[in-house]
């Protein structure tokens, strides 16, 4: 009797692991089938596309069209980032972000374009100083500054742009073209706007700034009664300045 029940045991205890290793078995088969059930391109198809932003220049139907190739597809294998992408590729569209949205909706957030200045002929820059080919531009502001440079120099032009602005601001000169040119200089378009005078500056990429003020300083002080005189003024000079009247050359300490 004891040997029966000892061999009673050892079978129990050989069965029980074989049994808890076929219900492991059996739950992971399951498992597999209903994760590929979900998986189907067919399964969970994506039902809503929520957009969310100014709708200035972007339209809802730019944006839906961008995200048509996600509509019906599975909702747990979206592409985010090529969804992402897609509506970045819009002209009009700065950033974008893409999130699911439970039970099977996609949230799409995006910001518009802001654009502070023309860049070239065609082109645009927006407030991150970055180059922008844009359609439809009919209605931005007429006296947006001009701004221009080599490839990859946007953000370089409209730094020093905010940075000279407001330092000829001060002295009722309005900067309305900035150019870099190939050699890396600075050619400036100012307007006196008590007088109505357009004249040229010309300044190096040394203390840029410094010799702005310096000039902007000098032009109320001793300038500003003749501006209408004034074709060219050269501040490339250390420690001056000279100025090219619309008859003669005259240097200036500045």
């Amino acid at each position: 009797m004891r040997a029966e029940r000892d061999a009673a045991v050892k079978r129990d205890s050989l069965l029980y692991p074989m049994l808890v290793l076929l219900a492991a078995l059996l739950a992971g088969i399951a498992l597999l089938a209903t994760v590929d059930r979900l998986l189907a391109p067919a399964a969970l198809p994506l039902q809503h596309v929520r957009f969310e932003g100014e709708f200035r220049r972007v339209s809802e139907n730019e944006l839906g069209q961008a995200v048509l190739p996600a509509v019906g597809r599975n909702f747990l294998l979206l592409d985010l980032d090529a969804v992402k992408q897609r509506v970045q590729s819009l002209p009009w569209v700065y950033r974008a972000s893409v999130r699911r949205a439970w039970p099977r909706d996609l949230h799409v957030e995006f910001l518009e374009q802001q654009i502070v200045a023309r860049w070239g002929e065609r082109d645009w820059v927006n407030h991150a100083g970055e180059a922008v080919t844009l359609p439809r531009v009919t209605d931005l502001p007429k006296d947006m500054p001009w701004l221009h440079g080599p490839d990859g120099t946007s953000t370089e032009v409209l730094s020093l742009y905010q940075q000279l602005a407001p330092i000829f601001a001060a002295q009722g000169l309005l900067l309305e073209r900035l150019l870099l040119t190939p050699r890396r200089s600075w050619q400036l378009a100012v307007l006196d706007g008590r007088t109505g005078s357009r004249f040229t500056l010309l300044l190096d990429r040394i203390e840029t700034a410094r010799k702005a003020e310096r000039f902007a300083r000098s032009y109320a002080q001793a300038l500003a009664a003749r501006a209408a005189e004034i074709r060219q003024v050269d501040l490339r000079y250390a420690n001056g300045f000279a100025v090219q009247w619309r008859n003669t050359i005259q240097p200036n300490g500045g």
